[in-house]
């Protein structure tokens, strides 16, 4: 695996992991 991909894939995890916090966040303001 080339490291272009590597670091694609680690920015795709880092997009859905602040995804899911700011969710979570949201959630639970609304709550």
């Amino acid at each position: 695996m080339n490291n272009a991909g590597i670091r694609d894939t680690a920015r795709a995890l880092h997009i859905s992991i602040n995804a899911v916090v700011r969710t979570l966040k949201n959630s639970r303001l609304d709550t």
